[in-house]
């Protein structure tokens, strides 16, 4: 072999060896690890098709107020109906800050587990450790959380001692129980019943502890962290400054009558947090990506409560949340009602579909509620979501939305 033919033989070996050639500087990209999947969401087709379904649906059942509906981290729809005053005929928005009731017990319960985070106290502590003054022995937070304390209702007291034209305050509720000293319903921990009273006192016991107004714990270390920005507490002088308030209706027949202001109102922990669909959107993921409190914390929270009777029974109650087995839909929701406002905010869990209504015309919404998510379900069992297909767009109504 001659010594031509060696060196061409010797450099062809080397490119089929090397096809990446000789002398290069270029290297070899190798696949990326594999990672988590992302999220699945619809495609803008899918995404317009169920906004439409569920848009039907709602009017169809006639609803006035809002709502939002969720799959996963992606909203599907939301919707707004109604006038915020029927007076003045101002429409009610997608924005648009409702009063909650009893949903915002859940905004309780987490400012009592953020300060349990913070090491400040437990939820076997008893609230006289806090509140010396607190007639009641025996009673620990958790009590209260689970409303097994056997409070009375504090609303009875207003009624009865309380002058209507006279501004209250929680403190003053304490100073009804501590004056009247009613008696307990059942002994701490033996019974479930439901309590706006063990709420109120809670959120006495977030000032005590904390040092801060209650407004403005909630504002720096929940809504302001979720960046819920049209959510906030009740009081006079925030009311009188906003220019479309959205008032609560009584339905009576075809007629709607105006709830006015009661000393009740101003009574916070078991109702009065205002807020919209979105800023409750944002506020559930948050929680539920621990980015407010800790994960043990939450699935403690997320926990049937136990009566610690003789024959203790399980209740479907945690810390200001419900559980539900709806007919094979598993449910953690609150509802609320208040003076023409009822309200919803529910996730199914095995889908992860949030669902939230706000009205504020005494409308029974359970129902609606089931429906949207029975609907969404059957929607999404259409589509196959994988996630090299995403597109994550959502309704042109909410593209100018900050989200």
């Amino acid at each position: 072999m001659g010594f031509t033919k060696f060196i061409f033989y010797i450099v062809t070996f080397l490119f089929i060896a090397f096809p990446i050639g000789i002398g290069t500087t270029d290297a070899v990209e190798l696949p990326p690890e594999p990672t988590e999947k992302e999220p699945q969401y619809l495609n803008r087709e899918e995404l317009h098709h169920v906004d439409s379904v569920l848009h039907r649906r709602l009017k169809r059942n006639g609803f006035r107020g809002t709502a939002l509906v969720a799959y996963k981290g992606q909203i599907l729809m939301t919707y707004a109906n109604g006038y915020s005053n029927y007076r003045t005929k101002d429409k009610i928005e997608v924005e648009s800050s409702f009063q909650l009731a009893s949903v915002s017990k859940s905004f309780t319960a987490t400012a009592v587990m953020l300060l349990k985070d913070q090491g400040k106290l437990t939820f076997q502590d008893t609230v006289t450790k806090y509140i010396p003054e607190f007639p009641y022995e025996n009673i620990t937070v958790k009590h209260l959380l689970q409303h097994t304390a056997g409070l009375q209702n504090y609303m009875y007291l207003v009624d009865n001692y309380w002058d209507n034209d006279s501004l209250i305050s929680n403190e003053d509720i304490l100073n009804l129980l501590i004056k009247h000293d009613l008696p307990l319903n059942n002994r701490p921990g033996k019974r479930f019943l439901y309590s706006n009273t063990g709420y109120a006192i809670l959120a006495l016991l977030v000032e005590r502890v904390s040092g801060q107004d209650f407004d403005t714990y909630l504002n720096e270390q929940v809504f302001k962290p979720a960046k819920m920005n049209n959510t906030f507490t009740y009081s006079h002088d925030v009311m009188d400054t906003l220019g479309n308030r959205v008032m609560g209706y009584n339905r009576k027949g075809r007629r709607l009558y105006r709830y006015d202001f009661e000393p009740n109102d101003m009574v916070l922990g078991d109702k009065s947090v205002y807020s919209n669909v979105i800023d409750l959107f944002k506020y559930q993921r948050a929680l539920n990506d621990c980015q407010l409190v800790k994960e043990e914390t939450l699935m403690e929270a997320y926990t049937k409560g136990k009566t610690s009777s003789r024959y203790s029974r399980s209740f479907n109650y945690g810390y200001g949340w419900r559980f539900k087995d709806d007919n094979g839909r598993n449910l953690i929701y609150h509802n609320g009602l208040w003076h023409g406002f009822s309200t919803t905010l529910t996730r199914e869990i095995d889908h992860d579909i949030t669902v939230v209504l706000l009205n504020n015309t005494t409308a029974s919404i359970s129902s609606i509620r089931n429906d949207l998510i029975n609907i969404s379900i059957s929607e999404l069992s259409n589509f196959d979501l994988e996630p090299e297909e995403m597109d994550p767009i959502e309704p042109k109504r909410l593209q100018a939305l900050d989200l």
